[in-house]
Parts: C-alpha cells; sequence; structure tokens
C-alpha cells in the first residue's frame, strides 16, 4: 500500500509515478494540466516518465521554472494556466518547480507535486525567495507522489545541499520551543534517517535504498513544518540567495553557531538529537553534523560561495525580520546574525 493519508494524499513508492498519477488525476478531474518543471527535472529521463505515465486522452502544457526572476516566473506560470486554460497544476522537478507550483496556483485550482530530488517534496514554507501575492498562502497539494527511483537523476551537488536542507528543517522542527508532540516525533524520524543515509546517497546515485530515506526525511520535513523553523533557516537562506547558492549548501557551516546561540533556551533537548544521531547523550550534536556537511563537499566557510564581509549586515538584517525567525527558540536580532555570520565568513 503506498498511500498516506496526513495534511494530504501522499504516495510513497518505487515506480509510483506509473502507478498513481493517472488515478490522482482522475480523482481530482485533471484534464489539462499545467506542469511546471525545473532544470533539475530535465536531467535523465525523469520528464520521459511523467509524459509517458500520463493517460493519453490527457493535453499538457509546460513552463520551465527558474530562468527568470520569481515574479516573472510566477506572472509566466499564472498568465499560461489562463491562456491555455488549464485545470490544475503538477509540480515536477527540484525546490523551484514545485514551490513555483504551489504559489502560481489561484485558490480552488488543484496542484500536485512530484518531487525529482531529496530536499522537498512540496509541503511547508515555499523558498524565500519566491514571489508570494500579499494575502495568499502557497497551495497545498492535492497530491504527492514520491518516488525515489526519480531523485537518482539528482546529482551529488544538488543531493547533498538538498540531503542538508531536509535534516536541518527536521533538527531546526524539533528544537522548536513550539508545544507538538506529532510533530517533533516526525521531525526527529526524519533526522535519524537523513542522517543515517545521506552519506551513502551522495556518494552513490543508484542506490535506491539510501534515495528512498533520504526522500522520506523530506517528507517528514514538510510534515513537521507546521511547528516552524529557525534562526538556522532565517540565516542560511538569506545568504544562498545572496550567493544564488542551493537551499541548503551553507547549513552546515551555520549549524555550529546557530545551535550555540540557541543552546541556552534548548540544551536539555540535545540528549535525544544525540540519540537519533548514534551519539552519547553528552555529546555535540553540531560537530558530527558539520563533519557530514564536509564529507559530502558542502562548504564549512562563507567566504567559499563568495560571500563577502560587507554583504553580511544587509543578510542579517534580512533574517532577523524572516518568518522562520519568529520560531526560534531564542529571539535573535540582525546584531546577532552578523555575528554568526562573521564567525564563518
Amino acid at each position: 500500500m503506498s498511500l498516506i493519508s496526513y495534511l494530504t494524499r501522499i504516495h510513497f513508492a518505487d515506480r509510483v509515478l506509473e502507478d498513481a498519477l493517472a488515478v490522482e488525476m482522475e480523482r481530482f478531474g485533471l484534464g489539462h494540466p499545467l506542469v511546471i518543471s525545473d532544470r533539475d527535472a530535465a536531467r535523465g529521463d525523469a520528464l520521459d516518465r511523467l509524459y509517458a505515465a500520463l493517460p493519453p486522452t490527457i493535453r499538457t502544457d509546460t513552463h520551465v521554472a527558474g530562468t527568470v526572476d520569481p515574479a516573472q516566473d510566477r506572472a509566466a506560470a499564472v498568465a499560461l494556466f489562463s491562456d491555455a486554460e488549464c485545470d490544475g497544476i503538477i509540480g515536477f522537478g527540484g525546490l523551484v518547480a514545485l514551490d513555483l507550483a504551489r504559489v502560481a496556483a489561484q485558490a480552488g485550482v488543484p496542484v500536485m507535486t512530484i518531487p525529482t530530488g531529496t530536499g522537498t517534496v512540496g509541503l511547508g514554507p515555499v523558498d524565500p525567495a519566491q514571489s508570494v501575492p500579499p494575502g495568499q498562502q502557497p497551495a497545498l497539494p492535492v497530491a504527492i507522489l514520491c518516488d525515489a527511483t526519480l531523485t537518482v537523476v539528482a546529482d551529488e551537488a544538488a543531493t547533498a545541499a538538498g540531503g542538508m536542507d531536509a535534516l536541518c528543517q527536521c533538527l531546526e522542527c524539533y528544537l522548536g520551543t513550539a508545544f507538538n508532540p506529532p510533530a517533533d516525533g516526525i521531525a526527529l524520524d526524519g533526522l535519524r534517517r537523513a542522517a543515517m543515509y545521506l552519506d551513502a546517497a551522495v556518494q552513490d546515485g543508484t542506490d535506491i535504498p539510501a534515495r528512498r530515506e533520504l526522500l522520506a526525511a523530506a517528507l517528514n520535513a514538510g510534515l513537521a513544518a507546521e511547528k516552524g523553523r529557525g534562526g538556522l533557516a532565517a540565516a542560511a537562506h538569506e545568504l544562498e540567495s545572496i550567493s544564488r547558492s542551493r537551499r541548503g549548501v551553507l547549513h552546515g557551516a551555520l549549524l555550529p553557531e546557530v545551535l550555540a546561540f540557541n543552546a541556552p533556551a534548548i540544551h536539555d533537548r540535545f540528549a535525544l538529537v544525540c540519540v537519533m544521531l548514534g551519539l552519547p547523550p553528552n555529546a555535540d550534536p553540531g560537530e558530527r553534523l558539520v563533519a557530514l556537511a564536509e564529507r559530502i563537499g558542502l562548504p564549512l566557510r562563507l567566504s567559499e560561495v563568495g560571500i563577502q564581509e560587507h554583504m553580511l549586515s544587509c543578510a542579517a538584517r534580512g533574517a532577523a525580520a524572516a518568518p522562520a525567525n519568529r520560531t526560534n527558540p531564542r529571539h535573535a536580532t540582525g546584531q546577532d546574525y552578523e555575528r554568526m555570520m562573521r564567525a564563518v565568513l
């Protein structure tokens, strides 16, 4: 049985694209969807598999995301949806495609997301770079198809960044101080899966069991995001936007400073994090995760991706104003973020 019903309909199984796509399209009455893909989806045979899995009577139009400014991307997708008289949206690819599918949908338009990477499944907050109109919330997908065999198209760099992003999302969701026991359990399970299998998934793109576990961690991160994120997401997203890096690239570099800043409020939660990481309860989880980031090729200094000292003040102010900062365990000001960023420049 591939179906999980939690927040939405989620199919999770190898080759579930071919098994469930037509069924879900019929369920939601999709006869002419707009397919939003991106550069990640263009790798390998992923797109060929998508179009082969569509029922023969289906008409589609396609918008490729990520080639222009996010606001232009959204405007172009919305215009194509209207002009072609589409009746739903399929987001197919990585973070850019899945997020755009969710922000381009008008009220009542069914959206399906199908990830081809292991960083996101199309749940939780969208990337801050996305252009979300005032008063509009990103659509909750009516169905998500998680097929680990699609993720073999993601290269080492994309897998490393996406996997670290999912891992850190789970970590921050658990460490957050809001009371949400179900989200805590989901986040801890995702943290365990990502920490155990990220190495293997990066080293061998054909390792389907490892890719499956990372995809499960990304699903957990999306489900647990109901609890909110924290300072690591706030700071990293600002810096990754400036450096035009993939989301997740700078998480390993910033992790020790953010954990140290938040420790007075959440130190009692570190013991269970250590258990999930296979460490003694009194160990430093930051050391374990920084070592993991280094092994999979992620930078440990901001300067490695072109960040310069004069950029930090603006990035720090953006981090302090980010929604993720509102659910950080400790109140962090722009000065706090700038100090943390300078420490790993």
